[in-house]
């Protein structure tokens, strides 16, 4: 077997040992790329005829089964569509 000047074989692996321990002032930066966002978009067609689909399943419901989960689930249906139009 040859060994070059140093010691070593030819297909010894050469490098840097790891640190032995990692301080508190280690950072990692993270790139985030931002002209990929969409950030305004228009609820779909689909999306607010199902919105428009669970108000009204809620006032259904309200009205065979009264109560006050149902008037709960009722206005937070109808808040869900709101926010969507």
């Amino acid at each position: 077997m040859s060994t070059a000047d140093n010691g070593q074989r030819p297909g010894d692996r050469v490098g840097r040992r790891a640190a032995a321990r990692v301080d508190s002032s280690t950072r990692v930066n993270v790139a985030l790329p931002f002209s990929q966002f969409k950030i305004v978009q228009e609820p779909s067609g689909h999306v607010l005829a199902l919105t428009a689909l669970v108000e009204d399943l809620t006032g259904l419901l309200a009205g065979a089964a009264p109560g006050p989960q149902a008037q709960a689930l009722r206005r937070r249906a109808h808040e869900l569509a709101s926010q969507v139009r």
